[in-house]
């Protein structure tokens, strides 16, 4: 029988085959664990829903080890990456090749049901030694993206990888991609020539991803103009795509973005580049319909079985928020060579360990607005907010978001629409961050009026739908101030495309919306932050424990964030957030935290805000 069929029937039978790394695949270790019911498992534990017509699920692998203590975040075992494939079998999942997606999206040939994308980033030598044998004994297709630069030194030399240095030999060589490539089962996608690193992203010497930002010159004290930023770009992703050409004898129509990290302005110079089908990290489902941005799920830490059919979930769960906003004037210290306001917010968040902080782009003083950031818009008061959000992401592993206060979206005398967008641009050109925060009250009428359904289901989380839904109604003329809002937001976007955008209610709105308003606000906006400042008892009212009771029957419940206004003495806070989940309640921030003198202790609150822990189980009966 052939070796690679004798694979294939080995596997649909549950039993786990272990390849040798040698190009003749001979022999086969056949190991007794699928005699443990596997199958049976499979099919009775691990049931998900089916995808959409066109729908599909890529996912983001690197390396595949043979021993759990060879591995490293991004990597899988050998016996793990077989546990995948096998649970794709028996659970009718199937693989499909890039050209399949471009037929489905030209209408020539649908997709098959559950259909999935397997993706291999970085080219690291196991995909030749340990993947390709697996994909031509499951008959299944793949992309593999490489770094073009990583693939010129010779063998012994090393290659900088993130931050530290590895050796040449643990990525493949062109005739290895090149014999992966005529396999017939391969897509050789870009992962650009040069850009799989970081470039100095600000004054204060942060580092930050060199596909998405601007390069800042310390001499001149300047940053790359948008021309040469442009133009870094595109001879980067035009080198790899000749390196490519030369070596595999087809250039690629895959960019895969190093990190994940993209906007809309790559995306077009890839297209330029013959490359209008790229890949990002973000961890939604992925459409036909949309190929320029497919996202993708990163499969870290060696997941078993149970984690991994969590990632082929569609209907995604919004996550828990606990959440803390800051006053940013606390964050700038007098003088602008020292740090140390700021360096003690980051040990209190990293203390803390919040959801997300929320942060003010601009800020009030001396009687005027004044910017964290360059835009030609308001004066600067510190060029320090892409400091701010970049380096607590990192530092803390805490999400950082803004709040957009109502005078942020309207034109001032002398001011046009376009120079209000072009503030937004500059925003999101200068400040990396996970979401935004819309305190526009007017929008609410507007929306709840105008406003048209479009998400199929809004109780599930995918922020690629909202945006799209902001951009329809951007351009639909239905409402002025709703396309100016959406406009700007957009022009936000367009640098960071992937962003949760929460909209805030008062109390008086959280009340008397029904819930057929409450769906229209969540297909426009990924949650609600209900301000209720320091008014708590009108929650635990008659009229807000109906209203609660309807929106967690409706399950809106957990797409609302609960944002209370901490009091001088702190003396209700901690009481008001234990209250909380005994109304169903599972998300909830404060403002403002006092950072500076530790108000409110940071040991008193912890538990109620550490991402962690969950302080509380969810309480059954109804408010």
């Amino acid at each position: 029988m052939n070796t690679i069929k004798r694979i294939s029937d080995l596997a649909a039978y549950g039993l786990f085959s272990c390849f040798s790394q040698t190009k003749q695949y001979h022999k086969i270790l056949i190991f007794p664990y699928g005699v443990l019911l596997f199958t049976a498992l499979l099919l009775n534990l691990f049931n998900t829903p089916v995808l959409a017509a066109g729908d599909f699920i890529a996912i983001a692998y690197h390396d595949v080890v043979d021993k759990r203590d060879e591995l490293e975040p991004d990597g899988v075992t050998l016996d793990t990456l077989i546990d995948h494939f096998e649970w794709l079998k028996v659970n009718d999942y199937h693989p499909v090749s890039i050209g399949e997606l471009v037929a489905a999206q030209a209408g020539t040939q649908p997709l098959p049901d559950k259909a999935v994308l397997l993706c291999w980033d970085d080219a690291y030598v196991s995909f030749y030694t340990h993947v390709l044998p697996l994909l031509k004994a499951y008959h299944y297709p793949a992309v593999l993206a490489l770094v073009g630069s990583w693939m010129e030194p010779g063998s012994r030399e090393l290659v900088k990888y993130g931050n530290k240095f590895v050796k040449r030999n643990k990525f493949m060589t062109w005739a290895q991609v090149k014999e992966v490539a005529s396999s017939g089962l391969v897509e050789i996608a870009s992962h650009s020539n040069n850009l799989h690193s970081t470039v100095l992203g600000n004054s204060s010497g942060g580092k930050q991803p060199a596909a998405i930002s601007r390069i800042f010159d310390p001499i001149t004290a300047t940053y790359e103009t948008d021309k040469h930023y442009r133009e870094r770009i595109k001879k980067d992703l035009q080198a790899n795509s000749d390196l490519i050409l030369h070596h595999v004898g087809t250039r690629p129509r895959v960019m895969v973005w190093p990190f994940g990290q993209h906007n809309m302005i790559t995306v077009k110079i890839a297209a330029d580049t013959g490359m209008d089908i790229t890949m990002t990290l973000d961890p939604v489902p992925s459409s036909t319909t949309n190929l320029q941005s497919i996202g993708r799920i990163y499969p870290s830490n060696n997941p078993h079985l149970e984690r991994f059919r969590s990632y082929l979930n569609q209907e995604i769960k919004p996550s828990v928020h606990h959440f803390l906003r800051f006053d940013s004037r606390d964050l700038l210290d007098p003088s602008t060579d020292t740090e140390q306001h700021f360096s003690t917010f980051l040990d209190r968040v990293k203390y803390l360990n919040p959801s997300f902080i929320i942060l003010d782009p601009v800020i009030e003083a001396n009687g005027r607005r004044q910017a964290l950031f360059p835009n030609s818009r308001f004066p600067i008061a510190q060029d320090r907010l892409n400091r701010f959000t970049w380096h607590t992401s990192k530092r803390t592993e805490t999400a950082v978001y803004l709040w957009l206060s109502p005078p942020l979206f309207t034109a001032a005398a002398g001011e046009s629409q376009t120079t209000v967008n072009q503030f937004f641009s500059d925003m999101g050109q200068s400040a990396p961050c996970g979401g935004l925060v819309v305190n526009k009250p007017e929008l609410i009428q507007d929306l709840v009026e105008k406003g048209i359904t479009r998400v199929n289901d809004v109780r599930f989380w995918n922020p690629d739908k909202r945006r799209l839904a902001r951009k329809n109604m951007s351009t639909s003329g239905t409402n002025t101030q709703l396309s100016s809002v959406f406009q700007a937001l957009e022009s936000f976007q367009k640098w960071q495309p992937f962003q949760e955008v929460s909209l805030v209610l008062s109390t008086d709105d959280f009340l008397t919306l029904g819930i057929s308003q409450f769906t229209v606000l969540l297909n426009y906006f990924d949650r609600l932050i209900i301000d209720i400042g320091q008014d708590f008892d009108r929650l635990l009212s008659k009229s807000g424990k109906k209203q609660l009771t309807q929106l967690h029957g409706a399950e809106y419940l957990r797409q609302c964030d609960f944002l209370l206004s901490r009091d001088n003495q702190d003396s209700s806070l901690n009481w008001d957030l234990k209250i909380l989940p005994t109304l169903n309640i599972i998300n909830w921030g404060y403002q403002y935290d006092n950072f500076l003198e530790n108000e409110p202790p940071a040991e008193t609150i912890r538990h109620l805000f550490s991402k962690t822990d969950f302080p509380y189980p969810l309480v059954k009966q109804k408010p």
